[in-house]
């Protein structure tokens, strides 16, 4: 009787074995890869970073020689906001930028010595940057999340430009400023970094070309003076944008 039983129970075993084994494997389940993502839509932002000059000024009526000149290196902060729209054809993105913001370039230097007593407000030229817009295009390659762009268009600012000249004995001996808006061009580059589906991390280089403004000093004695401020400059920011799906 217990071999019976034995018998029974290994005969159970092996026929749920072969059952097992003749069951089917459910295949596992696929998933799609996420799409690339798409870069098509307004986004909003803000940036902020370093800017360095370069800009000379020139005496064209002679107060100390006529045709001579100076150059020196404004440089400062920069911060602004950015407002655009991106569409994407392909891996090629399209996009128009609108920018705001504030340029910190601020230097003054002295002309070389020519006569007389050296002093530190002895013959001064000076040029400080202001509140400035961008209106530019760009053309960028995306891959996926990644994009790389460039860019150019339009710049206005405001800027203002003297010169002054006092004596040891503390006599203005001339003195003229000015302060107008120039408009320039502007082209650079970078990249932009998609974190998730809004949120856009970017690292831009840009070069400004302000030309040049006439600054009219008066001497002493009435005369009027005509000196040119030529400025230019070069800047990198990083920003993050918010980008309208």
């Amino acid at each position: 009787m217990r071999g019976f039983v034995v018998a029974l129970l290994a005969t159970s075993a092996l026929s749920v074995s072969a059952f097992a084994a003749d069951m089917p494997v459910k295949a596992p389940v696929y998933k799609a890869p996420p799409p690339p993502f798409n870069w098509t839509g307004w986004y909003l932002g803000v940036n902020a970073g370093y800017v360095w000059g370069s800009a000379k000024t020139t005496d064209v009526t002679g107060y100390n020689l006529a045709g001579s000149d100076i150059s020196y290196h404004p440089n400062g902060f920069q911060g602004g906001g950015q407002v655009g729209y991106n569409y994407q054809i392909g891996q090629v993105v399209l996009g128009i930028e609108g920018e705001v913001g504030y340029l910190g370039l601020k230097k003054s230097e002295q002309y070389p010595p020519f006569v007389g007593v050296r002093t530190a407000a002895d013959s001064v030229a000076h040029t400080s940057d202001g509140a400035y817009g961008v209106i530019a295009g760009r053309l960028g390659y995306a891959f996926d999340n990644i994009l790389v762009y460039v860019k150019g268009g339009g710049i206005f600012t405001s800027v203002r430009s003297s010169f002054t000249d006092t004596d040891p004995a503390g006599t203005t001996l001339v003195s003229g400023t000015d302060t107008s808006y120039r408009n320039g061009w502007t082209v650079g580059g970078g990249v932009e970094y998609a974190v998730d589906r809004n949120w856009i991390a970017r690292l831009e280089y840009a070069h400004y070309d302000f030309g040049t403004a006439s600054n009219t000093a008066t001497s002493a004695g009435g005369a009027n003076l005509t000196f040119d401020h030529k400025l230019t400059a070069d800047s990198v920011r990083a920003g993050i944008s918010y980008l309208f799906h």
